[in-house]
């Protein structure tokens, strides 16, 4: 046996065992008289059962003596199913073909026909079957009233516990139908209600009727094992798992009403088919379904007490009338259908919590997001400012060298011989422009992801040579110092041309910031496979609400002197190091300097 089998097995066991036993001391502990003994009256309203049937040889029949202390008083005896002739003293009492087996019934022993001189009368059963495990009680007149009394309330009651269940499970049904075992649990206690009205139902005129409630119970059996099998959506192997379709069970149901009326089975009891739903109730419980160990203890429990009746014939004490008015009023089915009902509610309730717990996180996400939205309006006023501060600039920065060329070319044109002194301005004039419109596109091409890198082992000391090479005219002009120091040789991966531009825009853009006399230091540096170059200047510095906007397009440290920058080198210079995996760090002292920290992977050698 498998290890998750073990514990509901167990469970089956044990629940079987103990519903058996405790039954049996309830039905042995129940009041019995013996045949030949006095029925005395202060056995007013107890039931009794008949022990000690004494046979007779020669005519195979079974009889039963009942010695009274008061002649006057007549008996009753309660029956169910007795498939024999019942007679006192030549009075047939009970004729099995005018009476319904699947109730109790009363007949009167009368007084008048007592032995006055023995106190007796004498019960003829005409079989030659002992009917020890019949369904027989004997009690007074009034007992025998308030049992049967009792018996048609608990009846009742029991038919409208399954009823009402019946509708709870199809009106649940019709709210949620994607829960299909709620259908199946309203059509299940359907049947038991059907079936419980069978007792009356039988007495009909109409034969098709007849014939449908003589199967219900096989089919109360039949649902039942389907329940077991829906309500945990447990599939059957291959190709008969279609037996669990709706034509499959409603083809099975069939085919069990036509066997029953070819193979008519006197008990109808059919307690092995109840283990098929133990079966399945236990590989549920084997896949940890919720509330299956519910339902294995309900149908456990309803096992172990029919099987107190089907092995009656083991037990030499008979049936008693508490364990027969509980067959007879259909309740050995009721502790699995409140089993099911207790897991529906259970799962409702749970679904009822869930949908709460959701409705409460909608709540919270609509909040979240009611302030998302907030914060998100808020930047894409600040992107529109922004953007609308980018275009100024630009068409500033655009407008004001164009003025310039159109001032140089008036003059030209007044006095050609001044092309000469002029020249220099509208070079210088038109060079800015077209730095700004590359970096205007380059920009646009970055933010976009359109710009294809290059990828190749690029030794860092030899492109920051080349870099500070570059820069040194820069530097030289504006009076700045540039050194240069490294301590230690590594290798990054990535587009050479687009580090070698990063670095320059940042090294250049250190050199503007800074006065004349100032100095500008670069260092390489290799901690934990990652790069570290860092540019510090002596420059202007930058204050602290100024840190978190200069890698914006076209922003300007305020308060700094005008040179012929464009705005965009920090930007490009940040979406660079980003798509080489990298980052760039800042850190200032306003008046004192700043300190750039570029961060990239280096590769392993």
């Amino acid at each position: 046996m498998k290890k998750e089998y073990l514990k509901p097995v167990m469970v089956f066991i044990l629940v079987l065992v103990t519903t058996f036993s405790v039954f049996i001391i309830i039905n042995n502990n129940f009041d019995s008289i013996t045949s030949g003994k006095v029925f005395s009256p202060s056995y007013e309203n107890k039931i009794y059962s008949l022990v000690g049937y004494r046979k007779d040889q020669n005519t195979e029949k079974y009889y039963f003596d009942i010695v009274v202390e008061d002649v006057d008083q007549s008996l009753a005896l309660i029956y169910g199913f007795i498939p024999d002739i019942v007679t006192v003293n030549g009075h047939v009492i009970v004729d099995p073909e005018n009476f319904n087996p699947s109730r109790f019934s009363v007949a009167v022993i009368d007084s008048r026909w007592f032995d006055r001189q023995t106190n007796s009368v004498t019960l003829e059963f005409s079989s030659p079957n002992n009917p020890h495990n019949q369904t027989a009680y004997i009690s007074t007149l009034n007992g025998a009233s308030n049992a049967v009394t009792a018996y048609y309330t608990v009846y009742a009651f029991n038919i409208g516990i399954t009823f009402l269940m019946s509708l709870y499970g199809i009106s649940l049904y019709c709210n949620k139908r994607s829960e299909k075992y709620l259908l199946w649990f309203s059509i299940y206690t359907g049947a038991l209600t059907i079936w419980s009205l069978s007792s009356f139902i039988l007495d009909s005129n109409w034969s098709i009727i007849k014939i449908l409630v003589s199967h219900s119970y096989g089919w109360c059996i039949l649902l039942d094992i389907v329940i077991c099998f829906k309500i945990f959506k447990t599939k059957l192997p291959g190709r008969f798992d279609k037996l669990l379709s709706l034509e499959g069970i409603v083809i099975i149901l069939i085919f069990w009403a036509v066997l029953e009326r070819l193979f008519p089975v006197a008990s109808k009891d059919y307690a092995y088919l109840f283990f098929i739903s133990a079966g399945a109730l236990i590989y549920a419980c084997s896949k940890h379904k919720k509330g299956a160990y519910l339902l294995l203890v309900g149908e456990t429990i309803s096992l172990g007490m029919r099987l107190v009746v089907l092995l009656s014939p083991l037990n030499t004490v008979p049936v008693s009338y508490l364990v027969r008015f509980m067959r007879y009023s259909k309740l050995f089915n009721i502790p699995f259908a409140i089993c099911c009902l207790l897991l529906i509610n259970r799962l409702f309730a749970e679904k009822f919590s869930e949908s709460e717990a959701l409705t409460e996180k909608l709540e919270q996400s609509n909040q979240l997001l009611e302030i998302k939205v907030q914060e998100r309006t808020k930047e894409l006023k600040d992107q529109q400012k922004l953007r609308n501060t980018f275009m100024t600039n630009v068409f500033h920065d655009l407008r004001t060298p164009l003025f310039v060329l159109k001032g140089c070319i008036e003059k030209v044109n007044e006095s050609p011989g001044k092309i000469n002194q002029e020249l220099p301005v509208i070079n210088e004039r038109m060079e800015f422009i077209q730095h700004l419109v590359e970096d205007l596109f380059l920009m646009a091409k970055l933010e976009d992801k359109k710009v294809i890198l290059e990828t190749e082992r690029i030794p860092l000391c030899k492109l920051l040579d080349k870099v500070i090479k570059a820069c040194l005219v820069v530097s030289e002009k504006k009076g700045v110092s540039l050194e240069y120091d490294r301590y230690c040789e590594c290798t990054a991966w990535g587009d050479e041309c687009r580090l070698e531009q990063a670095l320059q825009n940042l090294i250049v853009n250190a050199i503007y910031y800074t006065k004349s006399g100032g100095k500008v230091f670069v260092e390489l540096k290799s901690v934990d496979n990652m790069a570290y170059i860092t540019i510090t200047d002596t420059g202007v510095g930058i204050y602290p609400e100024d840190l978190d906007k200069i890698f914006n397009r076209y922003y300007r440290v305020s308060g700094t002197e005008k040179h012929n920058s464009t705005g965009l080198g920090l930007s490009i210079a940040q979406e660079i190091i980003k798509q080489h995996n990298g980052s760039i760090s800042v850190n200032s002292n306003p008046g004192k300097g700043t300190v750039f920290t570029v961060q990239l992977p280096v590769i392993m050698i």
